[in-house]
Formats: structure tokens, sequence, C-alpha cells
């Protein structure tokens, strides 16, 4: 799949994430979209690669969005390409107290390797109190 398509792929996953959590629960969106993935062999190249391209697809499918995404809509759409590429991919969402506020966070990762949204995590530690799919 070439990379334009991919961008376009993210543009409409990030306006349909949007409008999802506007209009539905977030629990039973995130247990529509964390069923088990499709049985695909990717080789560790094909599931970097994959993980780049969905990663460069959100970020660069935000810049064409006449509305902000956050990272929860960011989350939400790279969990979704990710699966539907085979990839178990997990969404965290976690919360940390900043200032005297509670500030939330959402991001993804495979495995280890973080795929979208992580980097703010390392900059401040967010305490897990969900993650798609559940264990």
């Amino acid at each position: 799949m070439t990379q334009w398509l991919i961008v376009m792929e993210a543009t409409l996953l990030l306006a349909i994430a949007r409008v999802a959590l506007w209009l539905a629960p977030f629990q039973p969106l995130m247990a529509v979209l964390s069923r088990p993935t499709p049985q695909v062999e990717l080789s560790e190249s094909e599931r970097n690669e994959t993980r780049q391209a969905v990663r460069h697809g959100i970020l660069a499918a935000r810049r064409y969005l006449p509305f902000p995404t956050t990272c929860l809509h960011r989350a939400i759409a790279a969990h979704w390409m990710l699966r539907r590429r085979g990839v178990d991919a997990t969404l965290y969402y976690g919360v940390t107290r900043s200032g005297g506020k509670l500030t939330a966070h959402a991001w993804v990762q495979d495995g280890d390797v973080g795929v979208i949204g992580l980097r703010a995590t390392r900059q401040q530690p967010y305490h897990v109190v969900a993650r798609y799919p559940q264990l």
C-alpha cells in the first residue's frame, strides 16, 4: 500500500474517531476496536515497516483535517489501522498529576515498541488506568 493511501486512510479514521467518541460511550467503542486481529504472519521487518507507515500516516493526516485531533483520536486511529493489518497493538490510557491537575494521555504500543504518543510518557510518567485489548 502506498503511503498516500495510508495518509488518506488515517485522515478518514481520525475523523471517524472524533465522531465516534462524540456519539458512543468509550468502553463499547474500544470493545469493538479490540476484537481479535486477523492471523497474519509478519516478519519483524514487515512489522516495523507497518508501524512506521501507520505512525507517519497518522502524523501527516492530522495536518489535513479542519479540526484539531487529540492523543486519543490519534491512538484510536493508529490502533485500528495496526490491528487491521494483523499487528496486535495495544492502546494505553493513562493519567498523571501535573501542577495539581489530573492529566490524561493515550498512546499505542506494539509490545515494547511505541507507535504513537509514547514520547509524552517518557517526559512525564503516566499511570495506566486502561489498556485495549484488556489482558
